[in-house]
């Protein structure tokens, strides 16, 4: 007798953005539970199960995550277990060495040691890659969301060609999110949505609306996420010395409202793996402006859907802004343009690009001989 696929997706604290993927899954017969590191409230249908996972390096939090993998995958049996998460990528292969099932890993982004040069981070690197080298043989698959992740694992010989694909993103349900209601007429509102940390580039957003406000323009901008950070690069009180020009609202749960009360969404980031917020941007029909790194430089094409600049550039990103807000025939153009691209990366279409890898790795020789849908059954 034919039985469901049981997949077990491992995340940290954002597991609840594979919710719509799960739900698609779940629709095409797929038994789905998801484990995370934050309280969510999912809907009755998912089965999810809140556990410990420290996003540092911390050998003794590490070692326990590792001991709850091994419980849990021990006594619960999937037939596969996705990660999506920098530590679960390798932590759950490490765990799941003696077993059976089948391991697919997202690698969502390399992570903020590989965005600066510095000892510290050379040193990470190294341990980052002897963790994964560690586990290769034990992943049945690894994809990537962009192709600079998956070539720097390709020449680290971390994956190879034919255990490695590009799948760009998690999905997102359109539908979710409406055109921009922001009229002409109103204060053009500028809205930067991170988890606040210097490697986001909050820094630069907060210097590039000082120099918009210094030249006369009269924008609003807004600043969305938690702050992660006290440092001296970024604090508490940097952002309150800012505040005349940025209006900082915390963590918000209700970002399309934001998105579609703003004229144009900036995203100074120095590294992303594959930039959802961008993508929700793109959804609500706003332009964006965003930096030429990985993960953003796919979903925003200069001039097409927003404005890319430099890295860590403030005065090149005012005069993004500026021109943005300036050029109404720009402005037109990659709000329409944003429309259109964001369309391939719906939750339809990357969700059938999983269900394709997912059933392409159940046809490889399982040791156990469970009888399982096959890819050929769900096309």
């Amino acid at each position: 007798m034919r039985t469901k696929v049981k997949i077990c997706l491992v995340g940290g604290e954002d597991a609840h953005k594979r919710i719509p993927l799960a739900q698609r899954l779940m629709q095409n017969g797929f038994d789905v539970t998801i484990i995370g590191s934050a309280d969510y409230t999912y809907p009755k249908q998912i089965r999810y199960l809140k556990y410990a996972l420290n996003r540092k390096l911390n050998p003794i939090s590490d070692i326990h995550t590792l001991w709850f993998y091994n419980r849990y995958f021990r006594n619960e049996k999937f037939d596969i277990v996705q990660t999506f998460d920098t530590k679960p990528a390798f932590l759950v292969p490490l765990a799941l060495k003696s077993a059976n099932t089948k391991i697919v890993r997202t690698i969502t982004g390399l992570g903020t040691i590989f965005m600066s040069n510095g000892p510290k981070n050379r040193i990470l690197r190294k341990v980052h890659a002897s963790f994964h080298r560690l586990v290769r043989n034990r992943v049945t698959h690894t994809t990537f969301q962009n192709k600079q992740d998956r070539d720097f694992f390709l020449n680290k010989h971390l994956v190879n060609e034919t255990n490695s694909s590009l799948i760009y993103g998690s999905g997102i349900e359109l539908d979710v999110y409406t055109g921009s209601h922001k009229k002409q007429s109103e204060t053009f509102t500028f809205c930067c949505v991170a988890r606040l940390v210097y490697e986001k580039g909050v820094i630069n957003y907060l210097e590039a609306a000082r120099i918009c406000s210094d030249q006369g323009y009269k924008f609003k901008f807004l600043l969305i996420g938690p702050l992660e950070e006290n440092s001296k690069r970024l604090n508490q009180q940097i952002l309150e010395e800012y505040s005349e020009y940025v209006e900082w609202l915390g963590p918000r749960t209700d970002i399309p409202h934001w998105l579609q009360i703003s004229s144009a969404f900036v995203l100074p980031t120095y590294r992303e793996g594959f930039s959802r917020v961008l993508l929700e941007a793109c959804a609500t029909g706003i332009p964006s402006i965003t930096t030429k790194v990985p993960g953003c430089q796919e979903i925003i094409r200069d001039r097409k859907e927003g404005i890319l600049v430099d890295v860590d550039n403030s005065n090149q990103l005012a005069e993004a802004m500026i021109l943005l807000a300036r050029d109404k025939g720009l402005y037109d153009s990659c709000a329409a343009n944003a429309k259109v691209h964001v369309e391939q990366f719906s939750i339809d279409k990357i969700s059938k690009d999983y269900m394709q890898l997912y059933f392409s790795c159940l046809a490889m020789k399982s040791s156990n001989g469970k009888e399982v849908l096959t890819k050929a059954e769900y096309l």
